[in-house]
């Protein structure tokens, strides 16, 4: 039998920048689509701006948390790529494409629920609330669309996902056009509502591209991608890994949202800071995205080989790049304040909260760094399955390093708006230092056992 795989790696610097090259594109080109979103909703309306800014962190809550739980399925296929097991790569991806239509049932009751009590404090609560829950209905093709793309990643094929990617998101950006502002005698302004509407009318155009590239792989007998049946070993196997690390995600996103809560009730110019640094980070992941993605393609490859040294070196690649991008980045971002400010805000704001938005810039740029540097260290650890270490800490290191300092310094302290994203630097730190501990004993630890089977 033969079957293509994503090659031989070797984890330097160059082959990960080439492997992230396509998925850059990707990323570009989605969130271009984000971005444009922001862009025509600020040019609405402020309050239909800030109200899917503030929102936007609710919806990311149980939106990521389903998305990391199915993204785990690209470890299991780089991992049947290194240990070339690949006749399980489609039973796989098959059991997380049923636990994604599952979240349907789980997620939805309780996003009714949470949305009861998120908005009462918020000026632009009832908007937020209409955006939230046509999202929320929803919700579920992005986890799908998670795990059909994780088939993609895991082989390499970062090419064929761009391009899904890309005919997908420009469907978003025309549909979002014109259902936000509507069409003369056609069509009235829909607002947030159109927004929500082209989000999922998109995503789910690419579900179903990818559906159909996944069930007609030209290995498809190999890889058994129609191999479609529930089987309950390999979704348990999954399903264990995937689920830890969705829980710590929705403690962290949910400490991380009641934080934004915290900030939010104290009046419009912390929402716009907000809105506008969720924006912002939009056009870093655009730099930081393909990286993390080709990491993850790496790490669960080498991991699957055991190979330590390919391992480190990879990355050490990829803070290398996190680096360069920050330092590419610095200059036009620093030299382009204002313009920066203006295109995404607009001009009709007092000079006050133009001077907060003026000095957030500066404290986002840090952050930036500090993000892509965690997720650097995150992706090798959900590469070695270790979610459940991502889960234990997750509830005192959320309260620690993450509410604690946004009650004590915006509910208390009054700290300006400017000062948000700042903050956000306590946890990134925190964090670095935390993940670097934790893979620093994962590796003596695959050291102590390699010497004692040489020994033996």
């Amino acid at each position: 039998m033969t079957y293509s795989h994503t090659g031989n790696f070797t984890g330097s610097v160059r082959e990960l920048f080439f492997l992230s090259v396509p998925i850059f594109f990707s990323i570009v080109s989605s969130n271009l689509m984000l971005f444009c979103d922001r862009y025509f909703l600020s040019h609405f309306s402020l309050e239909a701006f800030n109200a899917v800014g503030i929102t936007s962190y609710l919806v990311m809550l149980f939106q990521l948390t389903c998305i990391r739980f199915s993204s785990i399925n690209q470890i299991f296929v780089g991992r049947c790529l290194g240990n070339k097991t690949v006749k399980n790569i489609g039973p796989y991806t098959w059991q997380m494409i049923w636990a994604s239509l599952l979240t349907l049932f789980v997620i939805t009751p309780i996003g009714l629920i949470v949305s009861r009590f998120y908005f009462e404090n918020i000026e632009v609560g009832e908007l937020g609330k209409t955006y939230f829950l046509i999202m929320l209905f929803g919700n579920f093709l992005f986890p799908l669309g998670t795990a059909l793309a994780s088939f993609q990643l895991g082989l390499g094929k970062t090419k064929a996902l761009s391009i899904v990617a890309l005919i997908s998101n420009f469907l978003n950006i025309i549909l979002d056009y014109y259902l936000i502002n509507g069409i003369s005698g056609v069509l009235a302004p829909m607002g947030v509502k159109g927004a929500a509407i082209a989000t999922l009318i998109s995503q789910g155009v690419y579900c179903a591209i990818l559906f159909f590239l996944f069930t007609n792989h030209p290995l498809k007998k190999e890889y058994r991608t129609k191999d479609f049946y529930f089987r309950s070993a390999l979704f348990k196997e999954s399903s264990l890994v995937g689920l830890s690390g969705a829980i710590s995600k929705i403690i962290g996103l949910s400490t991380w949202a009641i934080s934004m809560n915290i900030v939010a009730s104290k009046g419009s110019d912390y929402v716009t800071i907000i809105s506008f640094g969720s924006t912002i980070c939009i056009l870093f992941s655009i730099v930081s995205e393909p990286i993390f993605k080709g990491l993850s393609i790496v790490f669960s490859y080498f991991l699957g080989q055991n190979n330590w040294k390919y391992i480190w070196k990879s990355l050490r690649s990829g803070l290398v790049l996190i680096t360069i991008a920050f330092c590419l980045l610095t200059f036009p971002f620093v030299m382009y304040t204002n313009l920066l400010i203006e295109t995404i805000i607009g001009t009709n704001i007092n000079e006050t909260t133009f001077g907060f938005l003026y000095l957030a810039c500066y404290w986002l740029l840090i952050y930036f760094l500090l993000e892509g540097i965690t997720f650097c260290f995150i992706n090798l650890i959900i590469a070695m399955k270790e979610t459940f270490f991502l889960l234990k800490i997750a509830i005192p290191f959320s309260f620690l390093v993450v509410y604690l300092p946004f009650y004590l310094l915006f509910k208390v302290e009054n700290l300006s708006p400017d000062k948000i994203w700042m903050v956000t630097w306590i946890n990134y730190v925190a964090a670095i230092l935390i993940y670097l501990i934790k893979i620093s004993k994962s590796y003596k630890k695959f050291q102590k056992i390699t010497f004692q089977e040489n020994f033996i």
